[in-house]
């Protein structure tokens, strides 16, 4: 049976690397563009990579430290790059360097020093260790802290389902549409054995994501359907010019590309199994106010919509709860990775609040504007 390739996304050839002339000439990521398309090395430093590497240490300073915003786009905008060299398309020229030494240490100094940070930020958010190794509790926990909503994330969801354009939905879904496409990715990357009831459980919404055995099922291609039913595609790189999509994305890949983190990933993962439940409605309450029909023609949100409602207790109780009651000493990784999540989530939506005129942004565009 011949199939429609163009509605499949493969990565590009050439990666993600933007042109010299759209990054800045002193940023982190004109130096790793320059490092990616630079000589092949695997233990070797040359000085191009030691300068690239204290780029990061100063922009990561200025960034996490004193809250410069162009710092942090620029140092999570190349982290994601780096991500994107590691699943990406295996023949670019970036490729060559996954196993080089300068690579590893900036994906190293980048992920500890940017998880420190979150994590300080949390800290008061955790419950305590007692309570955390009680599976009954750890149950109830993530069912609350995925529901809980401040004046913002509530005025994001009630925008977009009462009052956004069809202009600023199709920009939401473009902008959104980056991690749709790599969600799947990031369940494979949990799927390395730990219990086979927890690999079970995972292989289960691994078959769903992939359309349960049917091609056009699949949901990256569903969401590709409803881009192009808005005239839409991907560009190669996120139009976000905004540090928080990028640090959010980065986040399922940071905890899942390190095994030592392999918990906080899962824990990570089980959130938006519950929380996107809300989300999804109201985008399909926004495309059904401007005269689509989501269940035929944006099958993506609808279905997730329904199926998510099954998903996140089906994830509780088929992954969380079984690791917890074979290791508690993994219940505060799990319910760190969902805080983790829940900030990433949090941050979202004070970008989309921006762009969308919600918040107090007089640096911001709407979101219409910023395709």
């Amino acid at each position: 049976m011949s199939r429609d390739l163009s509605l499949e996304r493969m990565p590009a050839r050439d990666g993600v690397l933007r042109g010299a002339h759209e990054t800045p000439p002193e940023s982190v990521e004109r130096r790793l563009n320059q490092c990616l398309l630079g000589p092949e090395t695997t233990v070797e430093r040359l000085p191009l990579h030691d300068d690239l590497l204290a780029t990061l240490t100063r922009r990561l300073e200025e960034g996490l430290s004193h809250g410069d915003a162009d710092a942090l786009l620029d140092v999570h905008r190349s982290a994601y790059t780096v991500y994107e060299t590691l699943l990406g398309h295996p023949l670019s020229q970036a490729a060559r360097h996954e196993r080089s030494a300068w690579f590893n240490a900036f994906r190293s100094h980048y992920e500890e020093n940017v998880l420190a940070a979150d994590i300080k930020e949390i800290a008061d958010r955790l419950p305590s260790e007692a309570d955390a190794r009680r599976p009954g509790f750890v149950r109830e926990w993530f069912l609350t802290a995925a529901k809980e909503r401040n004046d913002l994330d509530r005025a994001v969801e009630a925008y977009l389902a009462e009052k956004a354009t069809i202009e600023q939905l199709a920009a939401f879904i473009q902008a959104d549409g980056y991690l749709n496409y790599r969600f799947y990715d990031a369940l494979v990357l949990a799927q390395p054995h730990f219990m086979e009831g927890v690999k079970h459980e995972i292989s289960k919404h691994m078959w769903d994501e992939c359309g349960e055995g049917r091609p056009d099922a699949a949901h990256t291609l569903q969401f590709t359907r409803g881009l192009r039913r808005l005239g839409l595609e991907l560009p190669t790189v996120p139009p976000w010019e905004d540090w928080r999509p990028y640090a959010g994305h980065n986040l399922y890949f940071l905890l899942a590309c390190n095994r030592r983190h392999y918990f906080k990933a899962l824990g990570s993962l089980a959130m938006p199994e519950l929380f996107d439940v809300d989300r999804d409605a109201a985008v399909v309450k926004g495309l059904e106010r401007n005269g689509f029909t989501a269940q035929q023609e944006f099958e993506f949100f609808f279905n997730h919509m329904e199926g998510d409602a099954e998903h996140g207790p089906e994830w509780l109780d088929g992954v969380v709860l079984p690791i917890v009651e074979a290791e508690p000493d993994a219940s505060m990784e799990l319910i760190t990775g969902g805080v983790l999540r829940m900030l990433a989530m949090r941050r979202y939506n004070e970008y989309l609040a921006e762009r969308l005129g919600l918040a107090d942004a007089p640096d911001g565009v709407p979101l219409e504007e910023s395709r």
